[in-house]
């Protein structure tokens, strides 16, 4: 079989992407063809996202020449037959895109899209709908070809023997999946979990656990901190300002300012003027959602990662319309 291997977590890497080159090695010992098209900086979080303006710089890299850190040592000798494609500006999905149609011309057509594995588990709707690696599987489907998206279950540092445990476990699945492919299936979403019996725990269809935002939880407005440790207008000290309340107090004709450089306020209190710009940070807090999938049913993706087992979800990539809601809308009611 000739697989195609895409990621959202980039080249391979101690922190970010440890798990790709094991896969990678796996199925080739499993006697597979199989061409990698990965992005060169991490795009987690980027569904089946294409940066349209961006052009797409593609380099063939030996993955023996890879450093821990991602980068790679571009006076490494190789032959193109065994050389990665390492893309800058690239996504899971235009990974996909030019996998299938540019980069591999040379070789027979690719039958099977793999993505992943991602560096740590992918369940529950928001992760499965905001996934990097889920949407690498889903630009093979509407590129005409199966997909399946693997997860490894955790982002902590793994020992070598779990990590190949969990590669091997992937391939058979991925075999077993492929010859068993269900005609009604477009895409098959996979989570491992990481533990050194792995392979003789069960491999189980699950649905996907639904989940919602229950807060603003991802996003923090950069200097919230550091404002927030502010008591009464400017802390006493600071650029040698020396005041009532932490404040320098000022004269203006005869008359007393409470305030910051000036500034009328009280008791320190600056009248702060409505600002036109405020920058957020990628800031995740996941607890409420570690939580929930925690408490997840038994047979959805999240409880069967959770609780030691391989989770196969089958699905379609699509966003199918509601049955029986047809017809006209009668705007007076």
């Amino acid at each position: 079989m000739h697989i195609l291997v895409v990621n959202d977590d980039g080249p391979p890497n101690k922190r970010l992407s440890p798990y790709v080159r094991p896969l990678v090695d796996e199925l080739q010992s499993a006697g597979h063809l199989v061409s990698v098209a990965i992005p060169a900086a991490s795009r987690s979080w980027i569904g089946k996202a294409h940066l349209i303006e961006a052009s797409l710089t593609a380099h063939s890299v030996h993955p023996d020449s890879f450093r821990d850190d991602g980068t790679w040592d571009e006076s490494y000798k190789s032959t193109a037959e065994n050389e990665w494609v390492v893309i800058e500006n690239g996504t899971p999905a235009s990974c996909a895109q030019l996998g299938l149609y540019n980069l591999f011309t040379d070789r027979p057509p690719v039958d099977l899209v793999i993505s992943g594995p991602n560096h740590g588990r992918n369940a529950s709707t928001i992760y499965n709908l905001s996934s990097g690696t889920v949407g690498g599987a889903l630009e093979a489907v509407f590129c005409g070809k199966r997909g399946i998206a693997i997860s490894f279950g955790s982002k902590d540092p793994q020992p070598a023997d779990i990590i190949e445990a969990a590669a091997r476990l992937a391939v058979r699945t991925v075999e077993h999946l492929w010859r068993n492919w269900d005609e009604r299936v477009e895409l098959y979403n996979v989570n491992v979990p990481m533990r050194i019996d792995v392979e003789t725990q069960p491999v189980l269809y699950t649905r996907t656990l639904p989940y919602y935002w229950s807060r603003g939880c991802l996003y923090a407005e950069a200097g919230a901190e550091a404002k927030s440790k502010i008591v009464n207008g400017v802390t006493n000290g600071v650029n040698g300002v020396n005041g009532v309340n932490g404040a320098e107090v000022k004269h203006c004709n005869g008359t007393h300012v409470n305030g910051v450089n000036g500034v009328n306020g009280v008791n320190g209190h600056a009248e702060q003027p409505k600002r036109k710009e405020r920058h957020f940070k990628w800031s995740a807090d996941l607890s409420d959602m570690k939580k929930r999938l925690q408490e997840s049913e038994e047979g959805t993706d999240a409880h069967t990662v959770l609780n030691g087992s391989t989770s196969v979800t089958a699905l379609r990539a699509n966003f199918w319309h509601v049955p029986d809601l047809e017809g006209p809308l009668d705007l007076n009611q």
